[in-house]
């Protein structure tokens, strides 16, 4: 697993988390982290997951989604593991996040409803192609959206 990171680090301070893939429309995802962040004074983080094969991995996109971080004052990390998933799931825990901000799920069984599963006591938040974000309030049947 290689990793790079940009920003400050906030080891004792809980953390809002960003979920981001290699495409410039996570922008609206980074954004609408600094608003969560602001309201529930947190931290915040953003976190790429490529698996290591990845050959769509975008570096003119990542190199994008790193400025938008700084100027939200965000740490950015990018990891390359096969184990998306359990990478994901280890850097929110390691970083005391009470809040997770991703995309909107594209299928029932896609790996954000996974990760609400696995996540307890996470605040879990989807953001939308304009930008607006939706708690993630049940999950268990269904995937409901409030």
């Amino acid at each position: 697993m290689k990793r790079a990171t940009v920003g400050k680090d906030s080891e004792d301070r809980k953390a809002t988390v960003v979920c981001v893939t290699d495409q410039f429309q996570c922008e609206r995802i980074i954004r609408a982290g600094r608003s969560i962040a602001n309201l529930s004074d947190t931290s915040l983080l953003v976190v790429s997951v490529s698996p290591i094969d990845a050959t769509s991995q975008s570096g003119e996109a990542i190199e994008h989604l790193f400025k938008v971080s700084q100027e939200n004052d965000a740490e950015m990390s990018v990891f390359y593991s096969d184990k998306v998933l359990k990478t994901l799931t280890t850097f929110i825990k390691k970083k005391h996040a009470v809040n997770v901000v991703t995309g909107m799920p594209r299928q029932g069984n896609s790996i954000l409803s996974k990760m609400w599963e696995k996540l307890g006591g996470v605040s879990f938040f989807t953001v939308d192609e304009n930008g607006e974000f939706v708690n993630v309030t049940q999950f268990k049947s269904g995937n409901e959206i409030a």
